[in-house]
C-alpha cells in the first residue's frame, strides 16, 4: 500500500522477523539494509540489523559490532546499542569489554531494565555472586513483573548459591505457570542442595513423569543420580544413568556417574569399565587418573594403581599428592617394608612438601614413620633417629616414633 516508500514499514518487516525467532534472516537482513542506505541517521535500524546479523542461521559477529557502532555513533545514548555490544562481548568471551560496555548502557540510561540482567550474569561467570544477586534484585525491580521476569530471577538466585530465596521464587513461579520446565527441573534441583532429599525425589520423580528425554538436559540425570543416592537408592540410580547413557552414549558425564555409583556400591570391576569407556571419549584429567587408581587400589590391583599414580606425578611432578598416593599404593606391594618400595615416593613426598610442613603435616608423619621403620629394619640408627626425630617435631605425642627411639636406644 506504500509502494515501499515507507521507511518504517521495513523497519518493523524486520523487527517482526527478529520477534518471530526464525533461524533464516536474510529477509530481514535484506529489509533492513535497505532501509538503513534510504536513512542513514536512525539509530533504531542499525541496532536491529545488527541483531539480525547476530541471530541469522549463519552469524556473522563483525557485522552486527559494526552496526552497533554506527548506531552508538548516531546516539551515544542508546542503552540498548551498548547492551547488544556488550551481549556480543560476552558471547566471545571477551568479559571485560563486555563489563565496559554494559557500564556504558547504565551511563547512557539507568532505567534500561535488561542491562541490569545481563550484568548479572556477566558477575555469575565471573563468580563474583554479591554483585550478580545485587543486579538480578535490581532487574526485578525494575522489569515487568511476570512469570517470565520471576523465573529469570529465581534462576540467577539458584546459580548465585541463595537456594533460601530462590526456593520460594520457583514455587511461586509454579504456581502461576505450572508448565514451566526450568522451573520445575530447579525444584528438584534446590531440594537436593537443600538436603530436603525426599521432597527432592518427589520433584524429580515428577519432572521426569512430566517431560520425556527430548526435553531433558545431562544435568538432570545427573541430578536425579544423586537424589537417589541420598535417598540410600544407589542402584536406581546406577539404573536412571545407565538409560541416560542409551540415549547418549558418547556422552562422558554417564560413564563418570556411574563409576562413582558402581564404587559406592563397591563392584570396582563395573566402576573401572566405566572409566575405561569415559577415557575412550574424553582425554582424562589428572582428578580423573586419581579416581581411576584408587578404584584400582580399592580393588586390590596395586601395581595397576601405582601405573596410574605414575602418570599424574611425571605430569605434575611437584604434585605432593600423587607421591603419597604411590607410596601408599607400594606399601601394600611390600607390606612387611622389607624392599623398601614406597620409599623413593615418600622422600619425593617429604621433598615437594618441604616448603609447608603445617599444611601436610599429618601425611608427613606417615612418611617419615615409614622410613624411620625402614632404616630401623635395615640397623641404620642415623637415618632412623632423623626421621622419627623428624615425627617428634611434627607431633610430639606421636606412640610410634616414640616407641622406635627406644628401640634405637
Amino acid at each position: 500500500m506504500t509502494k515501499s516508500k515507507d521507511n518504517n514499514i521495513k523497519i518493523m518487516i524486520g523487527q517482526a522477523y527478529l520477534d518471530a525467532g526464525v533461524k533464516d534472516l536474510a529477509p530481514a537482513i535484506a529489509v533492513l539494509e535497505d532501509a538503513v542506505s534510504k536513512d542513514q541517521k536512525n539509530a533504531d535500524a542499525f541496532v536491529l540489523l545488527g541483531d539480525a546479523y547476530l541471530n541469522h542461521k549463519n552469524i556473522d559477529g563483525g557485522k552486527a559490532m559494526a552496526n552497533y557502532d554506527k548506531a552508538i555513533a548516531l546516539n551515544s545514548k542508546s542503552p540498548k546499542a551498548y547492551l547488544r555490544k556488550g551481549q556480543l562481548y560476552v558471547q566471545s568471551r571477551n568479559f571485560p569489554a563486555a563489563k565496559e560496555a554494559l557500564e556504558a548502557a547504565l551511563a547512557a540510561d539507568p532505567n534500561y531494565a535488561p542491562t541490569y540482567l545481563e550484568l548479572a550474569e556477566l558477575y555469575y561467570r565471573a563468580n563474583q555472586m554479591p554483585k550478580s544477586s545485587e543486579y538480578i534484585k535490581k532487574y526485578v525491580s525494575m522489569a515487568e513483573n511476570t512469570p517470565e521476569t520471576r523465573a529469570k530471577y529465581a534462576s540467577i538466585l539458584y546459580l548465585t548459591q541463595d537456594y533460601t530465596t530462590a526456593l520460594p521464587e520457583i514455587q511461586s513461579v509454579l504456581k502461576s505457570d505450572p508448565d514451566n520446565i526450568a522451573m520445575n527441573r530447579l525444584l528438584a534441583y534446590t531440594y537436593l542442595d537443600t538436603k530436603q532429599n525426599e521432597k527432592a525425589l518427589e520433584a524429580m520423580n515428577n519432572y521426569f513423569a512430566k517431560y520425556d528425554e527430548s526435553k531433558r538436559i545431562p544435568s538432570d540425570y545427573e541430578y536425579y543420580a544423586n537424589i537417589l543416592v541420598a535417598n540410600k537408592k544407589t542402584q536406581e540410580a546406577v539404573d536412571v544413568i545407565t538409560k541416560a547413557k542409551q540415549l547418549d552414549p558418547k556422552n562422558p558425564l554417564y560413564d563418570d556417574l556411574l563409576a562413582k555409583q558402581y564404587t559406592t556400591l563397591k563392584n570396582y570391576p563395573k566402576a573401572i569399565e566405566a572409566y575405561k569407556a569415559k577415557f575412550a571419549v574424553t582425554p582424562p584429567s589428572n582428578t580423573d587418573l586419581f579416581y581411576y587408581g584408587y578404584t584400582h587400589e580399592l580393588n586390590e590391583d596395586y601395581k595397576t594403581a601405582d601405573s596410574v599414580y605414575a602418570i599424574i606425578t611425571t605430569n605434575n611432578p611437584t604434585y605432593a599428592y600423587g607421591h603419597l598416593w604411590r607410596a601408599r599404593v607400594n606399601s601394600n606391594l611390600d607390606p612387611e617394608s622389607t624392599e623398601g618400595l614406597a620409599k623413593p615416593h615418600y622422600e619425593e613426598f617429604i621433598k615437594v612438601t618441604s616448603g609447608d610442613k603445617e599444611k601436610y603435616k599429618k601425611d608427613l608423619v606417615t612418611a617419615n614413620n615409614y622410613l624411620g621403620y625402614y632404616y630401623y629394619l635395615k640397623k641404620d640408627k642415623t637415618n632412623a633417629t632423623k626421621h622419627w626425630q623428624e615425627v617428634k617435631a611434627l607431633d610430639p605425642t606421636n606412640v610410634q616414633a616414640t616407641d622406635g627411639l627406644k628401640a634405637l636406644k
